[in-house]
């Protein structure tokens, strides 16, 4: 359970985000003594039931006092800290009810936009809310009841009162015999709990079941929980949490200098992490002192996963991830990330700095750790820029762009729209540039001073309970670490479009980049899907490419090559049969009718990149090359 020093820094969080401060001057603390201690916050406390799995519905009541006139507001949110589109949670909630806390008749109310509730409080100053949450969804920022379990991401479930989400949280359930609760929050008594405020008990995922494995471990002062809700196989998963400890370690080290105390290294006194291994789904979520991720593949599953090699590494590397999020984007954050408005959308162009280098950390950790050969790293950074580097939206949007941009990746899902050409992950890009960011400030320093010195720099300064920094903050940082001007590294390739010259940065390292152009394979400029009738889906055209030139079209179903029907693994095999400037006849369905254009292949101008160290790197390159990679 959290420590009273975890409980001191929420509590911290609280004042710098919702209360005014006092000034630092003599006159100023002589004020506040003369000023009697403020009185402590009512909680808000909630209740929790569940009794009929069948209908996947929670029941839910908050208990709410100290209200004054003649109207109070709860609402839920629209949103979810780390999970970056409206989710419309105001959907599952159903029969919602409000009385008095001394009893009586219902109190009316209205509702005044989609997730906000408007009570009439004809005089009461307690009263009592109740609602239904249908939960029927296993998604790291939803919530599911079933036979099985109750897992609950926060913000889809609990509603809070409108100007009171600095008021603390108390929280008890009522849990079935045999059923354990697994959760980050603070425990008062075996099924109650309790949270500072509003912002950190909704950040609290909690896992319900009868049926859930832990393994713990301990390191510099924190005990680490590994929860385990498996409906697939109940493998072990012993290595993964040996794996696990190693990965662990790494990333406490990294901060710990400027974000541990004596004893006790990281920012926690207890972490969970909270996994589901149930079929068809996929995901994590950061929480400030637990995460929760699900994977669809057991633990003993040795099925293949493009860019990570198999289903461990995948696993370990998502872990590792949400993991270095405890300290990046949960405490270390952009100003407009807090205090947290769940009402809408809430834009940034520094995500590929809470992202980007939290995948950027999240596998280099796995090679610091010992878990990922530094070979097999590189090969997956090579995919990584190669896939990067193919993007047609990096003519379109820079990095920063695709961080504020984010929130269309979801709110448009239901339009027909051109995003695959003009938008990418910023979670690449931060990524990419960790790399390019790393090297220029291990060159510049002679291995000195790394990209580590500059997040530690940024955390002393902006991290909990201070508020987050402005895109301008990561760039004078680096410049002042690196004891260099950094800033055209931010303007061209962050904030600006222009080509990344890996070759350049990679060499300070002691890597070699190696950039192939294939000449000899057709490229026909377009991606498809499997569409009806065994037949393959033009999924997207890629744009100045041959398939725009003859005329190809998105979702036109290709139905045969040169006159000859063929199924979809047919038409594949063809597509990647040609060399550059061989012409075939494309037969298409477009809107119930048949076509034939003309499709002449050309030369991909995309180059396939591949890493490997230098075989005489000088003196500096193999010191800043073992030192990245934790090579002793």
């Amino acid at each position: 359970m959290p420590s009273r020093m975890l409980s001191a820094s929420l509590l911290c969080a609280s004042l710098v985000f919702g209360l005014p401060a006092f000034g630092s001057t003599a006159a100023g603390s002589a004020a506040a003594s003369a000023v009697a201690a403020p009185t402590p916050l009512s909680p808000i406390r909630y209740e929790l039931k569940f009794e009929k799995p069948n209908t996947h519905l929670l029941d839910v009541t908050m208990h709410i006092d100290g209200l004054s006139g003649a109207t109070a507001d709860v609402a839920i949110p629209d949103w979810a800290p780390g999970s970056y589109y409206i989710e419309n949670y105001s959907a599952n909630v159903q029969g919602f009810k409000v009385r008095p806390e001394s009893g009586g008749a219902e109190l009316k109310w209205r509702k005044t936009d989609s997730q906000t509730w408007q009570i009439d409080l004809a005089g009461a100053t307690s009263i009592t809310v109740s609602y239904q949450i249908f939960a029927n969804t296993l998604q790291n920022n939803i919530a599911q009841y079933n036979d099985r379990h109750v897992f609950i991401g926060g913000p889809s479930v609990w509603m809070y009162l409108v100007g009171g989400k600095e008021r603390p949280a108390e929280l008890s359930i009522d849990v079935p015999t045999g059923w354990k609760v697994a959760t980050g929050m603070e425990h008062t008594g075996e099924h109650t709990f309790r949270a500072a405020d509003y912002n950190w008990f909704a950040d609290a995922p909690l896992e319900i079941s009868g049926d859930i494995q832990e393994k713990t471990f301990q390191i510099s002062g924190t005990t680490y929980h590994v929860i385990v809700h498996d409906v697939v196989g109940k493998a072990d998963f012993s290595k993964f949490a040996d794996d696990l400890q190693k990965t662990v370690a790494q990333s406490v080290a990294m901060w710990q200098p400027v974000a541990g105390s004596v004893g006790q290294a990281a920012p926690f006194k207890e972490y969970y992490f909270i996994f589901h291994i149930w079929p068809n789904t996929g995901g994590g979520l950061e929480h400030l002192n637990s995460t929760q991720i699900d994977f669809g593949k057991d633990w003993d599953s040795t099925d293949p996963v493009p860019g990570y090699g198999d289903q461990a590494m995948l696993k370990l590397f998502v872990t590792s991830h949400e993991f270095f999020h405890a300290w990046n984007v949960k405490r270390l954050r952009p100003l407009p990330l807090g205090p947290f408005d769940y009402t809408q959308m809430v834009h940034t162009p520094s995500l590929w700095i809470s992202e980007g280098l939290t995948s950027y950390y999240g596998a280099l950790m796995l090679v610091r750790a010992g878990v990922l050969e530094p070979q097999k790293y590189l090969d997956g950074i090579a995919r990584l820029m190669t896939n990067f580097d193919a993007m047609p939206g990096r003519k379109e949007r820079s990095i920063e762009d695709t961080s504020w941009d984010t929130w269309y990746s979801r709110s448009v899902v239901s339009q027909e729209n051109n995003l695959r050409n003009t938008n990418y992950s910023y979670y690449d890009g931060g990524q990419v540039m960790g790399h390019i960011l790393d090297f220029a400030i291990r060159n510049a320093t002679n291995n000195q001073k790394s990209l580590d010195d500059w997040m530690r720099l940024l955390y002393s300064r902006y991290a909990l309970p201070k508020p987050g920094f402005q895109p301008e903050d990561p760039v004078r940082a680096a410049s002042e670490i690196a004891g260099t001007d950094l800033s055209p590294l931010f303007t061209k390739y962050i904030s600006g479009k222009e080509p990344i010259p890996y070759e350049q940065y990679f060499a300070y390292a002691g890597v070699t980049v190696e950039k192939k152009f294939d000449t000899t394979k057709g490229w026909a400029g377009l991606t498809t899907t499997a569409g009806d009738n065994g037949h393959l889906k033009i999924q997207n055209i890629i744009p100045g490419g041959p398939a725009e030139t003859s005329g190809l079209d998105v979702n036109d179903e290709i139905f045969g090559i040169d006159g000859r029907v063929l199924d979809g693994d047919a038409v594949t095999k063809e597509l990647g049969a040609h060399k550059p400037g061989d012409t075939v006849k494309v037969t298409v369905v477009r809107l119930g009718e048949f076509r034939e254009l003309t499709l002449t292949f050309a030369a991909n101008p995309n180059p396939t990149y591949s890493l490997k160290p230098m075989e005489n790197p000088t003196p500096q390159q193999k010191a800043i090359y073992n030192s990245w990679l934790g090579i002793k």
